[in-house]
């Protein structure tokens, strides 16, 4: 009887492990690129390199720094 159990629970447990091997090289590959795309220095578009700073100092109260454009 034990044989004939250990048969039929031999595939489900071979597909399992595969499934999981192949979970887990997806799941590797996937953090890598998003650590490879997370160390990539952002880039800015041109309209970005084109504003001038935001004014701060002592001078300017939240008011006068919340309207800005």
């Amino acid at each position: 009887m034990s044989e004939v159990l250990g048969a039929s629970a031999g595939l489900p447990l071979l597909l399992d492990v595969t499934v999981g091997i192949l979970l887990a090289v997806v799941l590797t590959i996937t953090a890598e690129l998003l650590a490879w795309y997370a160390a990539k220095p952002a880039r800015r578009s041109r309209s970005h390199t084109r504003q001038s700073p935001a004014p701060s100092g002592p001078g300017l109260s939240s008011a006068e720094l919340f309207s800005q454009p």
